[in-house]
């Protein structure tokens, strides 16, 4: 696989926040350490944690945030900024694998529609 396929597939080329800077996902690779492991043969296991906010909003949501599709990384609050407003449930893509991953506190309580903190 080449690195344009894995960002494609949803492996971003950083997974830093392009606002605030900070990593999304501490635990996993970006789109050119998993296509360097992928042609050396190696894994490059991915681990999702309270540590990650990995999340996929629809279209619109993202779009209404300025953001182009592939067009990097968001954590919640910086996103959060640029809508003006605090994400609900519904803003989350459904059945969609991510939004079944484990996150930080900031995250699932958005997701579930639970106060946080």
């Amino acid at each position: 696989m080449t690195e344009d396929e894995i960002r494609q597939a949803g492996i971003p080329e950083s997974w830093d926040c392009i606002d605030c800077g900070v990593n999304t996902a501490p635990g996993c690779t970006n789109a050119a350490q998993t296509a360097q492991a992928f042609t050396s043969g190696r894994t490059a296991p991915q681990t999702y944690d309270e540590r990650c906010e990995v999340y996929i909003v629809k279209r619109a949501v993202w779009k209404a945030a300025g953001m182009n599709p592939y067009g990097g990384c968001l954590c919640i609050g910086c996103l959060e900024k640029r809508l003006d407003r605090k994400l609900r449930p519904r803003d989350f893509k459904q059945n969609n694998a991510l939004n079944e991953m484990p996150g930080t506190d900031r995250l699932l309580s958005r997701r579930m529609g639970m106060p946080h903190g």
